[in-house]
Formats: structure tokens, sequence, C-alpha cells
């Protein structure tokens, strides 16, 4: 099935007449006060429970020899006492999740950018659930489906770098071909589309942001969405200035576990409402998915670090940012871990990229992609940043200058800022 083909049936099977139903449930539960919410959360998690205690082989096993029984949970708030399951628990045996037969669901795999990829299975309902959360929050952003949408993630390769699918109305854009001397290609192509939205990963958008820059070129694209990496200051700065767009962010993971979006005053990020239930820990999230009762996650561990802001005072988690994964830290010397770094360049303005790699503890290799003013006073800035952030001393620090080719990415063209090699 070629690429066209294959993006045009993809979108048809999630096309608003086809998800209009769960369109409708979700925008129920936008409305619902948290005490609705909260028992209609209830309900769904005890059925999913249910659900997988008597029909998925792994968690028959898991709890019975927890000793839990059918009959002990009774309410959201026995949640606390199932066991928690970790990836490396399911990654060789995904299929005794099922609840269901395995010929009615749908394969993906997560990236893998953590290790192993992890095979995961979904029905219908679930994706088609999945892309009403989409559309309901896009629309509320100023994005309705249908009207003209730029897609810069994974669904080109080298050999393509432009594609427009007529049905959806979207312009695919490779984010594999990213130049100066593509720019204009890329350029006239959402010039001669015009689209109201677009959607990539953020290290890729500040990638085409930046050869936009460099050639003189700039769109007029209202509004933008991320997810997949975490957004940068500088990536979002950019972006913006671009393109002329307003972002917002979104997070998740390829399990359906979590969903979290930014809010629309961009003052940090809400729980999708009716999505899963979330319990957030210092190092990592545990969720428990209420969209895919065919293939359950219940009690899951994501190794994801969220900051929430402790002065906010309500019902709702008020959640501030997204830092990242737990090995996307540095270790000093004393041992510390330190996060989010990406404010070491404040004021070294002549830095178009940065990739912070770590191959010993104690040990810092900072890989940049100058721009052409990049002088010494720069490198000295970057360092006196960092050394202000994690101690002076505290990390033996090397800069590497480099091209923009070489820049490390995952397998699916994903950024990541920091890169450990620890063990």
């Amino acid at each position: 099935m070629n690429k066209y083909l294959k993006e045009s049936v993809k979108y048809l099977l999630r096309s608003y007449p086809v998800i209009y139903p769960y369109i409708k449930e979700i925008e129920r539960m936008y409305n619902m006060s948290h005490d609705e919410l909260q028992e209609r959360n209830e309900r769904v998690f005890l059925n999913i429970f249910r659900k997988a205690y008597t029909k998925s082989s792994f968690y028959h096993k898991l709890y019975t020899e927890a000793g839990i029984k059918l009959e002990d949970i009774k309410c959201l708030d026995d949640i606390s006492k199932l066991p928690i399951v970790t990836k490396d628990m399911i990654l060789h045996q995904s299929d005794a999740l099922l609840t269901t037969s395995k010929w009615k669901l749908l394969k993906n795999r997560t990236s893998g950018t953590t290790g192993t990829p992890l095979t995961v299975f979904e029905d219908w309902k679930s994706i088609w659930r999945e892309q009403a959360y989409f559309y309901c929050y896009r629309k509320r952003c100023g994005y309705i489906y249908g009207q003209p949408l730029a897609s810069l993630r994974g669904n080109l390769g080298k050999n393509e770098t432009t594609l427009f699918i007529h049905v959806s109305n979207t312009l695919f854009l490779s984010s594999y071909n990213i130049n100066a001397l593509t720019a204009t290609i890329y350029y006239n192509a959402l010039q001669k589309r015009r689209p109201v939205a677009i959607e990539g990963y953020p290290s890729s958008l500040f990638c085409l942001a930046m050869a936009f820059k460099e050639m003189g070129l700039q769109c007029n694209i209202p509004v933008c969405f991320t997810s997949s990496e975490c957004l940068m200051d500088y990536q979002k700065k950019l972006i913006e200035e671009q393109f002329s767009t307003q972002i917002f962010d979104h997070y998740g993971t390829t399990e359906r576990t979590v969903r979290l979006s930014e809010n629309i005053n961009h003052n940090g990020y809400f729980e999708d409402p009716g999505y899963s239930i979330n319990e957030y820990l210092k190092d990592f999230i545990i969720t428990t998915s209420l969209i895919n009762s065919a293939f359950p996650l219940i009690r899951y561990k994501v190794n994801d670090v969220i900051e929430l802001d402790k002065s906010k005072n309500n019902e709702n988690y008020y959640i501030k940012r997204i830092i990242g994964r737990d090995e996307d830290f540095i270790i000093c010397k004393d041992g510390s871990k330190v996060m989010r770094l990406d404010h070491i360049f404040k004021n070294a303005s002549h830095v178009n990229m940065a990739q912070l790699i770590q191959y010993k503890k104690g040990e810092l290799v900072i890989r940049i992609v100058p721009s052409v003013d990049f002088i010494q006073k720069d490198c000295d800035v970057l360092v006196a940043n960092l050394n202000e952030r994690v101690g002076k001393n505290n990390l033996d620090v090397s800069v590497q200058l480099i091209k923009k080719e070489q820049i490390t990415y995952s397998s699916r063209n994903k950024f990541k800022y920091i890169i450990s090699y620890l063990k």
C-alpha cells in the first residue's frame, strides 16, 4: 500500500463521523463536576479491573499471588492495594495481558528509547476514543479537523519531502530532509496550502524554523501542536517567532496510559478528563488507563517526571511542567542528579542546537551546533551558567562544536536533549 493510500485510509477510519460518539462522551466529561467525574472514573476502573482479573492470565496470576480477591477491590480508593506493574514485567508477555482475542486488535510498539521496545495492543474503540481526545482538545485551541494541517512527524522518510493528502487536507513534511538548501521547498509547500495548524516533534519544528531563519523566510500558521519530546524554552521561542504561531504542547505515551495537555492560557498542563487515573510520585508516575480494556494497564509505572505546583490547593492536580524521563539526568561528582538544563544557554546567543551527553559520572560532553557568530565568550557563558546550576567543579565539562547532521536522534527521529550512557 503506497503512502498516499495508507494515510488516506488511516484518516477515514478515524474521521469525524466515526469518532462522533466518543467526542460527545468526552465533551460531557469536560462539563462534569469533580465528583461526577470521579464517580464515572470509579465505575470504569472497576469494570476494567474485574475484566482483567477474570480474563487476563497475567493479572489473574499477579493478583492471586498477591492475595487479592475479586471482591477486595470495591472502589477507586482500593486501587492502592494493587501491585505496581513495570515494563520489565510485561516486556516478553504482552499477549498475557489481553482480555480479548488478539486477532481483533491492532499491534503497536513503543519507541524503545529507554531500551527494548514494548509491544502493546489496542482495540478500535480505544483508537477512536484517543482520536476523539485530540479532536476535542484541538478544537479548544482553535483548530477543527478538516481545516488545512501541516504535519512534521515521522510519516515521511528520506525519499519524500512533501506529500499532500486530499481527504484529510493534510500536508505531510519529512523531518529527515531539513536544511538550508531545502528550506524553500518546505516554505513553498506551506505557502501553497496555508495550514491553520502545524504539528510535529519540537526538534523537527525547531530545525525547520532555524532553516527558515537562515534563509530569511517566515510563515504565518496560527496554531502549533507539539508532542513526543520535551519542549525546550529556546525551541518554543524560535518556533513561535518563525511561524508566527502559538504552541500548545501535549504529553502522552504509546501505551495510552496517561494524557496531559497544555492549558489554553499556557500556565501548565491538565489531565484530559476520563482518560486515566494517575499517581504522581517523585521520579515516576503510576498510571491506569481508562480507555483500553482489551489491553489493560493497571497501576503501570511510567518513568517520566512531572512537576506539580504545590502552591495550588484544589481538587485537581496542577501540573506545572513535564520534565522528562528519569534517565534524562546528569549525575554530578557529588552524586546529585540534575535535569532540565536548557537554561544554561541563556545569554549564549549564538548556539543553534545543543545536546548534552554523559558517559561517566561527574563528566559531561556538551555538543553545540554553532551559528557563524559563535565566539569563545559564548562558550564561557555556557560553562558559567552550568557551574551556577550544578556547582563549580562538580562536573568536568568538554565542549564539542559539531554540524547539525551530527546531532543524535532515536530510530524514530526523536531528539533527546540529554543522553546518558551510565548503567
